[in-house]
Order: structure tokens, then sequence, then C-alpha cells
């Protein structure tokens, strides 16, 4: 699926998430798209301690999201790797991904045609809509809209930028 395809349908989803109040619909509220968005459509989740190899998985013939125990309480502080963990989950089920668990190469593909990099343009899409990357001034003020990383943010603009959907941030000014 094309960066495009995936940024029409990030703009569908966003229409159906809850947002964080105070944040212009701006941040995805990830613990009620778990605790509420997610059980209105069929998915169940569950919480595992046990969890070492992966942040969380989805099972999408089960309905079934595993986070582990960390990740689920990091919704709580508004956690950045939490919250993305989630909305990325949830981009495997958009985009119906039957098996989410192999990340590595089944025989030779394009890069847009990995579940993975699907899944995680997908996150960025839902996470930094294009107008929330038009309005902020930096990565840092994108990161802080939605709540993502600085990584992620700088990122996304790039890649939104090098396409030609936003213009170039000017550089910063200041004494440093």
């Amino acid at each position: 699926m094309s960066y495009a395809k995936l940024e029409e349908v990030a703009e569908d989803l966003r229409k159906i998430l809850p947002t964080v109040p105070g944040s212009n619909g701006f941040r995805i509220d990830a613990r009620k798209v778990l605790e509420q968005t997610l059980p209105k459509a069929g998915y169940n989740f569950h919480v595992d301690d046990t969890l070492q190899e992966c942040a969380g998985f989805t099972v999408p013939l089960d309905f079934l999201v595993v986070l582990r125990e960390d990740v689920y309480d990091g919704l709580a502080q508004e956690n950045v790797f939490s919250r993305s963990t989630v909305i990325h989950e949830l981009c495997h089920i958009v985009l119906d991904h039957a098996v989410t668990l192999q990340r590595g190469p089944i025989g030779a593909h394009e890069f847009f045609e990995d579940s993975e990099w699907q899944a995680k343009a997908l996150t960025a899409a839902v996470m930094m809509p294009i107008e929330a990357c038009r309005l902020a001034a930096s990565a840092h003020d994108l990161a802080q809209i939605c709540g993502t990383s600085p990584t992620a943010a700088q990122y996304r603009l790039d890649r939104l930028i090098k396409a030609g959907i936003i213009p170039p941030k000017p550089a910063p000014t200041g004494l440093f």
C-alpha cells in the first residue's frame, strides 16, 4: 500500500478515534482506543507480564490485542512508546494483516508490501495528521502537539516535506 493510500486510510480512521481533551483533536487517546474503541469493534485486549520479545502483538483471527504489562501501564501516563504501540496494533487490524508476528522477509517483496512497514507508516499518519504537521513549527512542536517522540515527528516532517505535501519548516532562531 502506498504512502498516499495510507494517508487516506489515516484520515478516515482519525474520524472515529477518541482524542485527548484540549489537544484540538490532534492527540489520539490511546488508552480509550484500547479500552473502548477496540472492544466496540469486537476486539479484546490482554495484558501479559511475561512478554519479553515484543511490546505487543495482534491476533486478528482471535480478535485479540496483547500488550506487555509495562506498555499498558504507560498508557495512564501518556507514555509515547505505549501510545504508539497501541496505535500500531490498531493499524495492523485496520490493514487486515492476518499475520503480524512475521517481521522478517518471506521471499522477495517491496518494502511497501511489508506488513510492519505499512503498520509503522499508518501509525505515523494516524498519530501525526498532515494538518498538525502543517501547523507545527518544528519536530519538537509536532511531538508535543501529537504525543509522539521527537524522532518520529522529525521523520514524519522530513517525509512530508520531501513529498512536497508540506513546505519546509524555517530554521530555528535564537541564541544558540
